[in-house]
């Protein structure tokens, strides 16, 4: 083989050689190159993934960097706050630590004497434990007595020797249950006198005034002397004795003016019988006669009787109603005398005698002796035509029922007399009109305040800005006015009404003595200014006026009727607004109501003005006619005329209530002023200051008057309920006026606080 073949195949081995070496070598590069693709390929994707968490770590940092921001300026906010905080600590700490030295002061000068903070203390014990008394509570009596109290009672109630347990269960006992109501008040300051340093003893005289539980009627009041020891027990004022030396005494000794309870029975007593025997006389149907008779009363008739009336005993109301009955169906009419005659033709008022006393209900024995009645025989009836003239010894006995709260005629006898026919008229004037004062109230007024003034069942009141005009032209702003009762005779029905109404008695103004036409009660203006007159009577009588007679200051003679008048009917209640002369009216009973009544209704009253209805008297109201509503002790006229304005438009009918809210829901307006009567007036069940009436509610409550006020009860400046304004009054005679009131709103009534 030669050389150049032998150097090829060597290349070519060689070359191959290299070839092998190189694929190899490629192939180990090319594996390498792929794993390391795949690596870098991992990697970009961690490194992706880090930017991502990096790029929320940087957002997230971002939000702590704010968040300290604002901590950091909360740090600041509450470093400021724990600063001022640490300050008012550090005051309150001294604050306290200045009291608890004042407290220790005053603590040492109570413990070493302290005697007018002990005075106090025992004088403030003491009126606490009077007051608990007239609270009637045992529990605003107990806290002040001592486990060794003792009390020596002499006199009026229940006297005796009494420990503190007795006392509670025995004397309190006694007093709480038999009286219903009782104020108090002393006559004079309380003396105190220090009988060593812890002890002290305080006298005064006290005034309770109490109404018993089972007769209310029986008004009493007791005088008490008393003195109280008071000790510091455990630095405490506690009462360790009380003297109590009492006596009872009428109400009239100790409230000027007040008049006593027998005059009050007395009053009504007499009154109800004189409404029987005007009955008679007016031949009222059997059950107006006998109104007064109690269910179980009995009537016994003996004597001489017509013979169209039967004696015996009638027992049972509706037997004594028949016999009524019967009297009216026999006789067409009838004359009667109000009073006793005597033998000799002295007329004598009729004998009045009340027994009161509390422990059993009070008793009243009426006694008309010889009063006359002349029967003129109806047709169809025995004795027809004919006069009969009978005398009547009238006994009446009646009886408080306090479940009804009326007196009640429970028995009655008759003991008759017959008479020649018209023989009393030798006795009796028959043609001359007289009239006789039997009772008269006199007031000098002053044109600027106005006046109350009340004579028996009859009350007027003269306006404030009510002058008087005198026969010569002149107004008197200082007068003399007078509300005078008068007794009838020789007095007929007028002419109209012959059959229908009856004189019953009279009443009249007079002016500085005078009763006469040419006088006038009048405006600054001279315009006619109307007296409000107000008369317990039922709607079944009204009045005529009578002028033209003579007055001589005890006696009326002569003059006529010359119109009839008007008035407006409540229950029970006349009013009217409308006599402006001083004049007679004399009253006429009827057999018919001679006026409307507004009848009764029944509406809701909400909660108004943060104050919660506790009762509501509500009576329908024509404007035209008006109408008065008794409710409770206040009385409520609503003029003819009166409409009430609303957001919506005029109300000319609607409802109209008086309503009543607990006095306790309201504060006290002024400095010793209590309330006592919270009221206001509703329309259509509304109370509220958008209605307006076009005239004034005469408001008239019966209340002790002394220093009383009225203030209006409603939203106040600053948006909460309470006092607006102070409300202006006409006060006296037991009684407060308001002529103002044109708003269904409250009202607050208050009294001097009893000391």
């Amino acid at each position: 083989m030669d050389g150049k073949i032998v150097g090829f195949s060597v290349a070519i081995i060689v070359l191959l050689v290299a070839s092998v070496v190189g694929f190899y070598e490629y192939s180990t590069a090319s594996g390498s190159l792929t794993s390391l693709q795949s690596t870098v390929s991992e990697q970009n994707k961690t490194i992706s993934t880090l930017s991502s968490q990096i790029a929320s770590l940087n957002s997230s940092l971002q939000t702590y960097k704010t968040q300290l921001t604002a901590a950091e300026q909360n740090a600041s906010k509450y470093d400021n706050l724990y600063m001022m905080y640490l300050s008012m600590f550090n005051q309150a700490e001294s604050n306290y630590t200045m009291l608890k030295q004042m407290y220790q002061q005053l603590l040492s000068k109570v413990s070493t004497g302290g005697a007018s903070y002990k005075e106090g203390a025992a004088l403030n014990t003491a009126f606490k434990f009077w007051d608990g008394i007239a609270i009637e509570s045992f529990a605003d009596v107990t806290p002040y007595l001592a486990t060794n109290f003792t009390a020596n009672v002499m006199g009026a109630p229940f006297p005796g020797t009494y420990t503190y347990s007795s006392f509670n269960l025995t004397w309190l006992g006694s007093f709480f249950s038999n009286y219903e109501t009782v104020y108090f008040y002393t006559t004079a300051l309380p003396t105190i006198t220090a009988m060593n340093n812890n002890t002290y003893q305080v006298s005064t005289v006290i005034q309770y005034f109490v109404a018993p539980t089972n007769d209310p009627i029986y008004l009493q009041v007791f005088n008490a002397s008393i003195t109280l020891t008071v000790q510091y027990i455990q630095g405490t004022p506690l009462i360790t004795k009380m003297t109590w030396v009492g006596n009872e005494v009428p109400p009239s000794t100790v409230i000027a003016g007040y008049p006593s309870q027998h005059a009050l029975a007395q009053w009504t007593a007499l009154s109800e019988v004189l409404s029987e025997i005007n009955g008679l006389g007016a031949e009222f149907p059997g059950q107006v006669t006998g109104q007064y008779f109690s269910p179980s009363a009995t009537l016994t008739i003996t004597g001489q009787l017509p013979p169209g009336l039967k004696n015996g005993t009638y027992s049972g109301l509706s037997s004594i109603e028949n016999f009524f009955n019967t009297w009216d169906s026999y006789s067409i009419f009838v004359m009667e005398y109000s009073q006793n005659l005597l033998p000799n033709g002295t007329a004598i008022p009729l004998q009045v005698h009340v027994v009161l006393n509390a422990t059993n209900p009070g008793m009243a024995e009426v006694i008309a002796n010889d009063t006359p009645f002349m029967l003129f025989v109806n047709q169809g009836q025995p004795g027809f035509p004919g006069i009969y003239d009978i005398h009547v010894n009238m006994v009446s006995y009646l009886m408080y029922n306090s479940t009804a709260g009326e007196w009640q005629i429970v028995k009655q006898t008759w003991s008759v007399t017959q008479v020649p026919s018209m023989s009393d008229t030798v006795y009796y004037n028959l043609n001359t009109p007289t009239f006789n004062v039997i009772g008269e109230q006199t007031v000098t007024v002053n044109a600027t305040q106005g006046a109350i003034l009340k004579v028996g069942p009859v009350m007027t009141i003269v306006k404030p800005g009510t002058y008087a005009l005198l026969p010569n032209g002149s107004m008197a702003s200082i007068y003399n006015f007078s509300l005078i009762l008068l007794s009838t005779q020789a007095v007929l029905p007028p002419a109209p009404d012959y059959t229908n109404l009856t004189p019953t008695y009279a009443f009249a103004f007079a002016i500085n003595g005078h009763i006469s036409p040419a006088y006038s009660l009048v405006n600054s203006t001279k315009g006619p200014d109307a007296a409000i007159t107000v008369v317990y009577a039922p709607n079944t009588w009204t009045s005529w006026t009578w002028f033209g007679g003579t007055f001589n200051g005890t006696t009326y003679v002569g003059g006529s009727y010359k119109f009839a008048d008007h008035w407006i009917y409540g229950n029970g209640v006349m009013v009217n607004t409308q006599f402006f002369k001083p004049v007679i009216w004399i009253f006429e009973a009827g057999k018919t109501p001679q006026g409307p009544v507004a009848s009764q209704s029944s509406v809701r009253v909400s909660t108004a003005y943060g104050l919660t209805p506790i009762n509501a008297y509500t009576e329908v109201i024509n404007s035209q006619q008006g109408g008065v509503i008794v409710a409770g002790n206040i009385i409520t006229v609503v003029q003819p005329g009166t409409t009430i304005s609303t957001p919506v438009g005029q109300l000319d009918n609607y409802n109209f209530s008086v309503v009543f809210y607990d006095p306790q829901n309201v504060t006290s307006p002024a400095p010793g002023q209590v309330p006592s009567l919270v009221f206001a007036y509703a329309v259509n069940g509304n109370v509220t200051f958008s209605y307006t009436a076009s005239k004034p509610f005469i408001t008239i409550i019966t209340t002790p008057s002394m220093e009383a006020q009225m203030w209006t009860w409603g939203v106040t400046k600053n948006g909460t309920y309470g006092y607006i304004f102070h409300d202006p009054l006409l006060v006296g005679n037991g009684t407060v006026v308001n002529l103002s009131f044109v708003k269904p709103v409250p009202w607050v009534l208050t009294l001097p606080e009893l000391m």
